[in-house]
């Protein structure tokens, strides 16, 4: 059972002849019921102390859990940054180097089809001589024959005319002889 700062106020004694001064007595109860009171009041500012201590106590729990749901979210946030981050790369990579494939596979088939290309046209080139010099041959052939009969379509004998040595490079398209 509690003793409340009351009851020792209230508290009375049974008088017996050789008992304590009653004076004395009250007196004493009464610093006793006043420390008491100082005891109660004190109790009573700590215990609302701590329940103020505990609810900031709780509340900065909270806000812990809070912060360290927040840090684990960044972490995790960072993470999967680094690795979007990473498969990002890995795929620029990839896609370079098949575009980079791409681009070599397409220069061989190119140098091949200029390849090709030149054959072909260094072999026109060849025929193109060849068949260039039957012609030619068969006109000096012409001209040696016509010369041996000598000329009979006009009156007079068919003069030659001076030779001008003409000089051919049949590389370049411009001195090429065409067709009529």
């Amino acid at each position: 059972m509690r003793i409340t700062p009351q009851d020792i106020h209230h508290q009375e004694f049974n008088r017996s002849v050789r008992g304590y001064t009653v004076e004395e007595v009250d007196a004493f109860l009464e610093r006793v019921a006043d420390e008491l009171e100082h005891v109660h009041q004190d109790n009573t500012k700590l215990r609302d102390q701590l329940k103020g201590l505990e609810a900031s106590l709780s509340e900065y729990r909270r806000l812990e859990k809070s912060i360290e749901k927040t840090l684990m979210a960044a972490t995790q946030a960072s993470e999967d940054m680094t690795k979007n981050a990473e498969s990002k790369r890995e795929l620029i990579v990839r896609e370079a180097e098949v575009r980079a494939e791409e681009l070599i596979q397409e220069a061989q088939r190119r140098r091949d089809e200029i390849k090709v290309e030149l054959a072909q046209l260094s072999q026109q080139r060849t025929v193109y001589v060849a068949e260039m010099r039957a012609f030619l041959q068969a006109q000096m052939n012409l001209l040696d024959e016509l010369e041996l009969r000598g000329y009979k379509g006009s009156q007079r004998p068919a003069r030659p005319e001076p030779e001008v040595p003409v000089e051919l490079d049949l590389d370049n398209p411009q001195d090429a002889p065409r067709a009529p």
